[in-house]
């Protein structure tokens, strides 16, 4: 056992991209099993291998900057993007969770700003920029 933890001590380990290899690995597989195309399992045994060389890597910056870079360029694919500053909702769960508010966002700096329902209309003011603006709730 210690063994093990000492060759593990410093190295990477597991993170998104690292996930996603392993998934991608699996999917090639399995097309391989399927359609017969022998190519796709070396493309799966390459994802593999790279899998297994981020995980044991003892470079940490440049894995944490390729995994920044995966995060960056699949951002708008991942799910519970959409939900505000560090929230994690979506649109729809934040009104799910919330159905006494209206949500709206600020016209000028697009600050996400919410307003009682059952009011009219009322004059909302953005605490960031203060602008003014005109809602019915």
């Amino acid at each position: 056992m210690g063994f093990l933890q000492r060759f593990f001590h410093g190295r990477n380990g597991t993170d998104q991209l690292n996930i996603a290899l392993i998934v991608a690995s699996i999917a090639t597989t399995l097309l391989s099993r399927f359609l017969f195309l022998g190519f796709l399992s070396t493309v799966s045994y390459v994802l593999l291998f790279l899998c297994v060389f981020r995980m044991i890597s003892r470079n940490i910056p440049r894995r944490q900057q390729e995994n920044a870079l995966f995060l960056e360029k699949t951002k708008r694919f991942r799910r519970g993007a959409g939900g505000g500053a560090g929230t994690g909702y979506t649109k729809q769960a934040r009104v799910r969770k919330d159905p006494n508010y209206r949500y709206f966002k600020c016209p000028e700096c697009k600050q996400n700003l919410r307003a009682p329902k059952g009011k009219g209309k009322i004059n909302i003011t953005c605490p960031k920029c203060g602008t003014v603006f005109q809602k019915t709730v």
